[in-house]
């Protein structure tokens, strides 16, 4: 029985080598073979086309790369529509030519364009992209200092997903014309965009669903948001003097990040509040704060989260102010607290040990899963998971992801399955 499986293994493996019997060809047989196939042809069928000028090594190549590609696109097949269309351009590339290939996308019909313009000062972009009736995806990635500027006919009855990065808009009625003509839209996103000839940026769309916010230039600005369908809201170290969501009602889930100094004087307070009220309906939080004093947990400041069953919560230097979000959760039901970048310093804080202080009801009657990531089993990390297995009386998962040196990770190992739990269901799991 060994011998004929020994047989039948080693015809198998014969078999798979002899398959690609091609690879083992010499490199010249193998560029004739290449040569003979009709590739004119192949390529005058290309629905997906990539434009990308960052392989051209010298400057001096550029002409001939431009004529490369025209030569490309203008031999393929006119019945033939293209799916998507992606330019990527520093230096090399003409701006005159830039608008003629993106016309050539508009003309078949394109419905996915990824633009990234890295020519400073291009403001001339194409207007027949703002009013394509078959673009289902735009992204859209300028030069810093590029301005754009939405004409006054503006309509993409069925864009679903909109990506804009590192450009400037020109004024406020841009924008507003921008979001009202894209009747469809379901997902945004907003990167890096410089906003200073703006007073307020206003994203109102009934269809949205989704919205990424990160890396706003300039803070003499308001943002104002009003989408009763977003599911989806993420916000990434936004600077802005004024903030409001309007009519969330519909989030499901909420990220967001708080570097070190934003959000951690009492001059963002007014703002903090805003948008901890604005996310108050979210089901899941994932939220990231890199500040000893962050005014986003002030009590007081914190609204009551009353459909909130999963808190992400990745701490850097407030741990004592992770327990307000807890008291003003009721429903919560998984809790994920991360200490990849908790500051030291901590130690003297009080993490859980007051017995008179009063423990949140989510965490002794609702908390069934607890995570701990990146723990290293200093004092006050310590203190933390004693003070969670001493009140949730009905966890039943206790998961901690270690890091550190090995002999490090099987001591704190050890100590933590050492600790009592109040819950008799309690697995604890060590990772």
């Amino acid at each position: 029985m060994a011998a004929y499986q020994r047989k039948r293994r080693f015809a198998n493996q014969t078999r798979d080598k002899d398959l690609d019997r091609l690879s083992g060809l010499p490199d010249k047989v193998l560029l004739q073979i290449i040569s003979l196939l009709p590739w004119k042809d192949l390529f005058s069928l290309v629905s997906d086309i990539n434009i990308d000028d960052n392989n051209v090594i010298r400057k001096s190549l550029g002409n001939g790369y431009m004529n490369i590609v025209e030569r490309f696109l203008f031999s393929r097949k006119r019945d033939v529509g293209i799916d998507k269309f992606r330019l990527k351009c520093g230096k090399i590339v003409d701006p005159f030519r830039i608008n003629g290939w993106i016309q050539y996308a508009l003309g078949y019909h394109v419905k996915e364009l990824d633009l990234t313009i890295g020519i400073k000062g291009f403001n001339e972009l194409n207007f027949g992209i703002f009013t394509c009736k078959t673009l289902v995806i735009l992204r859209l990635s300028m030069d810093k200092g590029s301005i754009l500027s939405v004409p006054t006919y503006f309509r993409l009855p069925n864009l679903k997903v909109l990506h804009l990065g590192l450009m400037k808009c020109s004024d406020d009625g841009s924008v507003d014309r921008l979001f009202s003509g894209c009747i469809s839209l379901e997902e945004l996103h907003l990167r890096n965009c410089e906003l200073s000839n703006m007073n307020k940026l206003r994203v109102c769309n009934a269809t949205l669903k989704k919205l990424f916010l990160s890396g706003f230039m300039g803070t003499d600005h308001e943002i104002e948001i009003i989408a009763p369908n977003l599911v989806h809201f993420s916000y990434y170290y936004t600077g802005t003097k004024g903030f409001s969501l309007i009519n969330l009602n519909s989030l499901s889930e909420a990220r967001i990040y708080i570097g070190p100094y934003l959000f951690s004087t009492i001059d963002f307070a007014p703002t903090a509040t805003a948008l901890m009220n604005g996310i108050s309906q979210a089901r899941s939080l994932y939220l990231t704060l890199y500040s000893s004093k962050p005014i986003l947990l002030t009590p007081g400041l914190v609204p009551q989260f009353p459909n909130l069953t999963y808190l992400n919560l990745e701490m850097g230097g407030c741990l004592p102010e992770w327990k307000i979000l807890l008291a003003n959760s009721p429903c919560l039901d998984t809790l994920v607290l991360d200490f990849e970048f908790s500051g030291s310093g901590l130690e003297s804080h009080n993490n859980g040990r007051d017995e008179t202080e009063k423990v949140p009801g989510c965490l002794m009657y609702k908390v069934k899963t607890i995570k701990l990531l990146s723990f290293q089993g200093k004092p006050f990390e310590s203190q933390v998971v004693e003070y969670l297995l001493k009140n949730a009386k009905v966890l039943e998962r206790f998961t901690v992801r270690l890091s550190g040196k090995k002999r490090l990770r099987t001591k704190i190992s050890k100590e933590v399955r050492a600790l009592s739990r109040v819950s008799k269901k309690c697995q604890v799991t060590i990772i």
